[in-house]
């Protein structure tokens, strides 16, 4: 049996016979465990002074408690059946490796009940009672345990030249632990340094370095060689395989590895590997692999420690199933990887991610959310600001209804998934050197690659050089979503560049003289390159400064439509916001918290404001109704220092309190739609529709003739809004008939739209018969207009 296996640190750093006085006394009072142990191994041999072996080869036999009984020696791997050696203890000699196992009684309590909290970290003699009672309670196990230690100041200095990166292990006390990972991962690089060592080195000191090397790597490949060219092997398969014992072996620190998550690759840096033991028998339950990425965290770019568990699997795994995949071993696909490879794909999104923490970014995006802190989730197919600094400041002040968090996500399977977090390394800030007197006294220390990657500031540090910086930035990013009015994390490699829709204004159904003093009035705030930015002093200084159009008419004749239109034109964000996102208990504080919110983000944005159906907020004050009177105070002071486009839509302006009209700049009125004002807008949704679809969708004649010409169509009296969900829905009736025919292209008839006309018909006349059985009959199409039937429109001075 060879007692290579695990280790125990130690104090000292000498070899292991200084401590026999101690062993010799220890060894009377052992126990009959330690004692068979003892009786298998024989008496070490004396290892004169000046024949020290390269490498020594200790066996300490520790009693219960970590008592000292007794050594072995010998200059090869120990067996209990071979004859020991013993170095002289006054020798000052030492090899240049020092092996050494620690053999450990331990106390093997049953499980059958709950432990005594007495006595439990002491072995006495009175213990190790022969009788029958006393085995049946205590068993006496052992533990294995192998350290290395390099006597060698070579050694150490050359591995102190060729290692880079590699947390928590140092060179000073020369311990390394089994199976030497370090050591491992750096064969090659040693192997080189022997022969290609610095020129301020002697020859005489080049030689001796090159020996003790040679004598590591001899060791190394006496010890591993077989098994790594075996694990080396599986990795060479067609699909890669790795055993669990071996996983360290590929996962090197400041390696890239990729996990999965959110269906999308993040690419992780390695910082260390360690082994979960659990049980009395310390069984070898997973690997903790603790790494780091760059996140945007308190204005500043950050390192972010995570940790993956790996669980113990039999026999091989495929790399590639791994909870984390590293860069060597990385699946490429190339077409869905748009032609790059993922590194090629990661770096370039790290760009990105460094462009979009600098500032708000106004984005089209397509895809799912992601689900960190709570957030919003599921598809998103729209339009946001890309804010990360926003998002610390607004994300928790924000609406009550969006600060409830929803549940965490449930904790990943064991092993296979991401834990706690493990504590923050620190990264090397010099390339590795030779630490020897000589190599010490030169002034050529450089700098290590990953020496700027701590906390940079993306306004003010400049861009990193070194690519693998932008490889391991974040992948996703907070963003404000403009249609739904909240924050939620996103994927960066989903976002798109926003096109604005510059014919949209031309779609809009109004006066030609009113498009154009619109398009006049609103051309000044257009953003020319379509970034987002805040609104211009030169434009909104002071109180009283911003711009406030104010919207009214009958439900559907454009209103929203003309504040959709004017951000396309203007190519800004347009915050689209109703009575029920500036609050639902309508008290007084929450109404001034939520509003003064999301004045404040538009501002931040250079968006135009469009708050819908307002009347509420505007109603005239009356003398015994405080709380109205409070909240329509509380909108007037809101309006009056807010600096900006505001746009108000109302279908009741004759209520509005006297003090509002004042604060208006623009007042339009839109009459109800003529015949021609439909037949425009009909011929205006099928052009889009068309256009839009890319030719996929097209509308027959004969439908184009049942939306103007049919009776029973003018008879409803559509407004806009109508018409544009009549033909949606329509569209959504050809689908389905070309789905199930198997068609590439889809054709809306008059089939369709009559099937839609007859729905709405139905559902008209049933709400004027529920009307005229309660008493309150009229016609549900004949809503009253708050002024006359013409367009109107009043300027205001400012």
């Amino acid at each position: 049996m060879k007692l290579t296996t695990h280790q125990i640190p130690e104090d000292t750093s000498s070899t292991a016979s200084f401590e026999d006085v101690t062993a010799i006394r220890a060894a009377d009072r052992a126990s009959p465990f330690i004692k068979d142990l003892l009786a298998l191994a024989p008496k070490s041999k004396v290892f004169q002074d000046g024949e020290v072996p390269p490498i020594l080869y200790v066996v300490q036999y520790r009693d219960v408690g970590g008592r000292l009984v007794d050594t072995r020696q010998s200059d090869r791997p120990i067996d209990v059946s071979t004859e020991s050696i013993e170095i002289d203890p006054d020798s000052n000699e030492k090899p240049v490796l020092e092996i050494r196992t620690k053999v450990s009684a331990y106390v093997k309590r049953p499980t059958r009940g709950p432990r005594p909290v007495h006595n439990m970290d002491y072995y006495s003699e009175d213990s190790c009672s022969d009788s029958e009672d006393e085995q049946d309670e205590l068993n006496i196990a052992k533990e294995e345990k192998t350290e290395m230690i390099i006597h060698s100041a070579h050694l150490k200095h050359a591995l102190n030249a060729v290692v880079a990166y590699y947390p928590g292990v140092e060179f000073a006390d020369g311990r390394i632990e089994a199976p030497y990972k370090i050591l491992i991962h750096h064969r090659q690089a040693l192997a080189a340094y022997a022969y290609n060592q610095p020129v301020s080195h002697s020859q005489a000191y080049k030689e001796t370095t090159t020996e003790h090397i040679n004598v590591l790597l001899a060791f190394l490949e006496e010890m591993f060689g077989e098994k790594i060219r075996q694990e080396e092997q599986l990795h060479k398969n067609h699909t890669p395989t790795a055993t669990f014992q071996w996983l360290w072996y590929i996962l090197k620190p400041g390696e890239v590895v990729y996990h999965k998550d959110h269906d999308e690759w993040v690419p992780f840096v390695i910082s260390s590997v360690s082994p979960v033991l659990v049980g009395n028998d310390r069984r070898l339950e997973s690997f903790s692999v603790a790494c780091w990425n760059i996140e945007f965290q308190s204005n500043k770019l950050r390192r972010e420690m995570k940790s993956f568990s790996v669980r113990n699997f039999p026999g091989e795994r495929a790399i590639q199933t791994l909870p984390i995949v590293p860069a060597a071993f990385f699946p490429e696909d190339l077409e869905q990887q748009g032609g790059l490879t993922m590194k090629e794909k990661q770096v370039q999104l790290g760009k990105l991610y460094w462009e979009l923490v600098q500032k708000p970014a106004y984005k089209e995006y397509d895809g799912q959310l992601v689900d960190q802190d709570g957030g919003a989730t599921g598809h998103f197919k729209g339009r946001l600001i890309v804010d990360a600094e926003g998002y610390e400041r607004f994300n928790f002040n924000g609406p009550d209804r969006f600060r409830e968090r929803r549940p965490g996500r449930p904790p990943p399977l064991p092993g296979h998934g991401l834990i706690t977090n493990p504590p923050k390394d620190y990264l090397p800030l010099s390339k590795p050197r030779c630490s020897c007197m000589a190599c010490s006294r030169e002034d050529r220390e450089e700098k290590s690659p990953l020496a700027n990657f701590e906390d940079l500031d993306p306004l003010k540090s400049e861009p990193p050089k070194n690519d693998l910086y932008y490889l391991v930035c974040s992948n996703e990013i907070p963003a404000f979503l403009l249609s739904e009015r909240r924050w939620s994390y996103i994927s960066i490699a989903l976002l798109q560049d926003v096109k604005p829709d510059r014919e949209a204004f031309k779609y809009l159904v109004l006066d030609d003289d009113i498009k154009l003093t619109v398009k006049a009035l609103i051309g000044k705030f257009a953003s020319a390159d379509g970034k987002v930015s805040p609104w211009p002093r030169d434009i909104v200084k002071n109180k009283g400064e911003g711009r406030i159009f104010l919207l009214h008419g009958s439900p559907g004749v454009g209103k929203t439509c003309t504040a959709e239109c004017v951000a396309e034109l203007t190519h800004r964000p347009l915050l689209s916001l109703t009575s029920g996102d500036i609050s639902t208990n309508m008290s007084a504080k929450s109404v001034e918290g939520n509003l003064n919110y999301f004045l404040q983000l538009g501002e931040r944005y250079g968006a135009l404001v469009l708050l819908d159906e307002a009347d509420v907020y505007l109603e005239q004050r009356r003398t015994k109704d405080l709380h109205r009177n409070g909240l329509v105070s509380i909108f007037l002071r809101a309006l009056e220092y807010y600096r900006g486009v505001l746009f108000l839509t109302t279908n009741r302006v004759e209520a509005f309190d006297s003090a509002f009209t004042s604060r208006i700049h623009v007042a339009l009125h839109y009459r109800r739609l003529s015949d021609a004002d439909r037949l425009r807008i009909w011929n205006n949704n099928i052009e889009r529709l068309e256009r839009d679809s890319a030719g996929r969708v097209f509308v027959s004649r004969s439908a184009r003739d049942f939306a103007v010409d049919s009776a029973d169509v003018q008879a409803l009296r559509w407004n806009g809004r109508e018409i544009r969900n009549g033909l949606q829905t329509a569209v959504a009736l050809a689908e389905s008939e070309a789905l199930e025919d198997g068609a590439e292209r889809v054709l809306v008839t008059d089939a369709h739209l009559n099937a839609v006309v007859k729905m709405s018909k139905g559902f008209k006349d049933f709400l004027r018969r529920r009307r005229r059985e309660y008493g309150t009959e009229s016609d549900v199409d004949d809503e009253e207009d708050d002024e006359d039937d013409g367009i109107s429109s009043s300027f205001e001075d400012d």
